[in-house]
């Protein structure tokens, strides 16, 4: 149905320094898609979105994890108990993650409040928002540290 579609408007949740999207889950799908099909696919987000962070730093990506009972009904999800080894450990492992991470390669433009964007401008557009002495990303010591 994507082949009908004369664009893809989307909303980001926020939008990294290097033109990638953290988005709900399903829109990296979605944006493949509209590349398969040459559907332009545009992110619409405010300056208040914009993260001057780069996705290859992995405190970055963390996602959001929720109930595995959002994708499994308890009986269904019960079957899959192993509940004979008397460990209770499940047999199958349910992932259910909030966020997607959409690269900028499948993002044709971005719209904010100042206008309509190139992913390739973000990091420039971020530049003005912030400096690098407004941002210091540190590592969260583990209970054994």
């Amino acid at each position: 149905m994507i082949s009908r579609v004369n664009m893809v408007i989307v909303g980001a949740h926020a939008v990294m320094a290097n033109g990638g999207v953290i988005a709900p889950v399903g829109m990296n799908l979605v944006a493949l898609a509209a590349q398969k099909h040459a559907v332009p696919f545009v992110v619409l987000a405010g300056s208040h979105k914009l993260c001057p962070l780069y996705p290859h730093n992995p405190e970055v990506l963390l996602n959001e994890l929720r109930s595995p009972s959002e994708l499994l009904d308890f009986g269904e999800f019960s079957d899959c108990m192993d509940f004979g080894s008397g460990s209770g450990s499940p047999l199958l492992h349910v992932v259910n993650p909030a966020f997607d991470y959409v690269p900028p390669k499948l993002v044709s433009l971005f719209i904010t409040d100042t206008g309509g964007h190139n992913p390739s401008y973000m990091y420039r557009l971020i530049a003005d928002y912030y400096s690098a002495d407004d941002l210091v990303v540190q590592r969260r010591a583990t209970a054994g540290n």
